[in-house]
Formats: C-alpha cells, sequence, structure tokens
C-alpha cells in the first residue's frame, strides 16, 4: 500500500481499522492497552481526552465490522474505510454538505463496502468521530507541528 502525504492521522484511522479487523470485533482491557501503547508510539500524547476519542473511534468501526462481517473481502473493506475516511477528512478539512456526504458514501461503496440503512449509520458514526479525531488541537498541532518540519527539511 501506497504511504499517503496527510500524516499521522491516516495512520490513527488505518490503525484502528486494523485493530478492530485483527481483532474480529472483540477485544480485552490488555488489548485496549496494547493499542494505546502504539498509538503513542506513533508519537502521540494518549491523553483521557484522546482515549475517550480513540474509544469512540474504535466502537463505531466495531459496529460496522460487526455488521459487515461476513462479507467477502472484510479486511481490504476495513482498510478501505480508513484510507477513504482520512483522504476525505484531509480534502474537506472537516467541513462538508450533503453531497459530500453521498460522494463519500460512493466512494465507501466502490471500495467494497455493504451499504445497508444500518451500515450507512455505522460508517456516518464512523465519520463524525474520525472528524473529532481530526480537528483535536493536539492532533491538529502534531500534524501542523509535522508537516511545518517536513516543509523545513524539504528547503
Amino acid at each position: 500500500m501506497a504511504k499517503k502525504t496527510f500524516g499521522q492521522f491516516d495512520d490513527i484511522i488505518e490503525f484502528a481499522a486494523k485493530f478492530v479487523e485483527q481483532q474480529k470485533g472483540v477485544w480485552d482491557h490488555t488489548a485496549w492497552t496494547d493499542f494505546l501503547k502504539g498509538i503513542g508510539k506513533m508519537g502521540f500524547d494518549v491523553d483521557g481526552e484522546m482515549q475517550s476519542y480513540l474509544g469512540s473511534l474504535l466502537e463505531s468501526l466495531k459496529k460496522y465490522y460487526d455488521t459487515a462481517a461476513s462479507t467477502s473481502g472484510i479486511t481490504t473493506v476495513m482498510t478501505g474505510i480508513a484510507e477513504n475516511t482520512a483522504s476525505f477528512l484531509n480534502k474537506t478539512k472537516g467541513s462538508w454538505d450533503h453531497s459530500g456526504w453521498e460522494k463519500y458514501l460512493s466512494d465507501m461503496q466502490k471500495k467494497g463496502a455493504e451499504l445497508s440503512d444500518e451500515t450507512v449509520k455505522y460508517l456516518g458514526s464512523v465519520l463524525e468521530i474520525s472528524k473529532e479525531l481530526y480537528l483535536l488541537p493536539a492532533l491538529a498541532s502534531k500534524m501542523m507541528s509535522k508537516g511545518t518540519a517536513k516543509k523545513s527539511k524539504e528547503a
């Protein structure tokens, strides 16, 4: 898979989707703390607020996974959800209208996501909580400092 240029936000979403898929939607406290350690290794301070958003993200992804687990190629679908969600948020900067939402769903369907009424609701939840993470000041400042450091290295 080609590395994207949006920064570590993408990595968080992909790490979460992979975690849910690898855990088959079921995890215990040890797996949760290992997940948080993984996020910490990406350079993020996994404080209470960040933990709350990450927990909500995992639960949203879990609901989709539980509903669509029998879908052919669920691993690819979960990866597609992560990639499309991160890409969409980076393109829209966390703000979109109804036509943007429809485009997101269309792109998800192209990635193999099942789009029943229930899974659309869960994808909406994944997108909304991902938006909260994207807009989280600690994450935003980290992404900006990474971008600034990258630009100064390129100069």
